[in-house]
């Protein structure tokens, strides 16, 4: 049985029955607590009265015995969540107040944050639209569904933005550079492409939801009995019970890729993106695409010249100390990026240019906005952008970022999704811990992988793309596989 407690009547929502009700609505069913997204004439537009009711929710949940899981999912059958509502940000800084959109970006970060570091599982359903916001409150999660309907992008830099909500932190650290790709260029991708590229966990038919909804939702934790344990505790062992959790979506998804679906890119697709991106700067970028020439480097090329030099600078930067930060210092980063972006002079705003242009005035197509010239988008600029200042510091409260549950990492704690080319390349190697001296045939490293996973949904294909570009069978007759870089 299912109980719904939507949260109080004085959170109006523009609903499209015309009637006031909670942007954000929670039920229980069984052991699980499932978050609704119910913005719906916004197509789930994440704004700061949504981030309000879902965070003391999410920290009441994990604190009470009575829930095992916390599913996202969404009331719209078009998206999960189209973004955030950057338009209002955009509107109250042409208003002189700027710090509405430091306070929400903040709140927003916040969640995500405790997103990252949440105690219990916490599944996202990606099941239609989603969209900056809607990706930070996915892809921290151990477990992010894609399905049929998904489509899912970054399109901050059409807006005169920077990926963010944590997203720096997560898009360098996916496969062959193609966080920098998705996040630079804006693309949209389909579900199966999210789910090969590393945003979804699994790919899942949009029909078996509710079936999977009600599966998880009955779903028990394992409980470990030492001496210990007097009769009124329970103990939970995560790690454990995150794989029974793994274990029931499994259970869900197809067990071939839908028809025609392969993975993205060809080999020498991704050797130009992993060369361009890795390049020192965007200029730099740009000089080296120009010169491959290929059709490929030339369609990157024509994405990335529509997005202003401002956004591009600022999200590279970005992206590159996020390879390097913890997830709490990173998004602490974003923080003083999105606020210093939010109080730049109106005029000379590239945020406000995009957003009035894109999502105020809705003009679709040519001429771009007004950016502003890349004369004016030095070092000076960038290093000012993600510098905290007196400025800066006015408008944010301290901590930036609340440690919720004393959490913090450099690399994700699960990997429930495809294996990636560092879990590759440690089997290969022998430094996955089986200290093995010799090296393995191609075919033996997808069935290892194969075998690791239950034989997941499309790891054929995703270690054939990885070998393709880091095996090295030349020396070997081609019969053995080693790893180059």
């Amino acid at each position: 049985m299912v109980s719904t407690a939507s949260t109080t009547a004085a959170a109006a929502s523009d609903n499209v029955n015309g009637h006031a009700e909670a942007p954000v609505l929670f039920s229980n069913k069984n052991n699980a607590r499932l978050i609704h997204l119910n913005r719906l004439k916004k197509l789930n537009s994440l704004n700061t009265e949504m981030v309000e009711l879902i965070t003391p929710r999410l920290l009441e949940y994990a604190k009470s015995s009575a829930s095992n899981v916390v599913i996202l999912t969404s009331n719209s059958p078009k998206a999960l969540c189209a973004g955030g509502d950057v338009a209002e940000c955009a509107t109250q800084i042409a208003q002189g107040n700027p710090g509405y959109a430091s306070d929400f970006f903040q709140k927003e970060y916040n969640l995500n944050y405790l997103i990252s570091t949440y105690s219990k599982p916490y599944i996202s359903l990606m099941d239609g639209i989603t969209m900056g916001g809607g990706v930070g409150l996915s892809v921290h999660a151990p477990f992010r569904v894609a399905t049929e309907k998904t489509k899912l992008a970054m399109p901050e830099m059409d807006i005169g933005f920077f990926p963010d909500v944590g997203t720096t932190f997560f898009l360098p650290r996916l496969d062959h550079k193609l966080g920098y790709y998705y996040a630079l260029t804006g693309e949209i991708l389909s579900g199966i492409d999210a789910y090969f590229a590393g945003f979804a966990t699994h790919y899942v038919n949009s029909d078996k939801i509710p079936q999977l909804i009600n599966r998880l939702s009955n779903l028990q934790p394992p409980v470990i009995n030492d001496n210990k344990t007097t009769s009124s505790e329970i103990i939970f062992n995560n790690a454990e019970y995150f794989a029974q959790v793994n274990q029931v979506i499994e259970e869900f998804t197809e067990n071939k890729l839908p028809d025609g679906a392969k993975y993205p890119f060809s080999a020498e697709q991704l050797t130009i993106i992993r060369t361009a991106f890795s390049q020192p700067s965007v200029d730099a970028i740009f000089d080296y695409l120009n010169k491959e020439g290929s059709e490929f480097s030339q369609k990157i090329v024509k994405k990335l010249s529509a997005k202003p030099i401002s956004s591009l600078k600022v999200a590279f930067e970005l992206l590159n100390k996020g390879q390097e930060n913890t997830i709490k210092k990173q998004l602490e980063l974003e923080m003083v990026a999105a606020t210093n972006v939010m109080n730049q002079p109106v005029e000379k705003n590239d945020f406000v240019k995009g957003v009035t242009h894109k999502l105020i005035k809705k003009i679709k197509e040519p001429p771009i906005p007004d950016w502003n010239p890349a004369s004016e988008i030095d070092e000076k600029y960038v290093k000012d952008i993600v510098s905290s200042s007196m400025k800066t510091v006015k408008f944010l409260q301290s901590p930036l970022i609340h440690k919720f549950f004393g959490i913090d990492y450099k690399q994700y704690p699960f990997n429930m999704g495809l294996p990636n080319t560092t879990e590759v390349a440690n089997f290969i190697t022998g430094n996955d811990g089986s200290n093995r001296s010799y090296l393995p045939t191609p075919f033996e490293v997808t069935k290892h992988f194969e075998r690791k996973t239950d034989n997941k949904l499309g790891v054929k294909e995703k270690i054939e793309s990885i070998l393709e570009l880091h095996g090295d069978v030349s020396k070997y007759d081609g019969k053995y596989v080693s790893w180059k870089a």
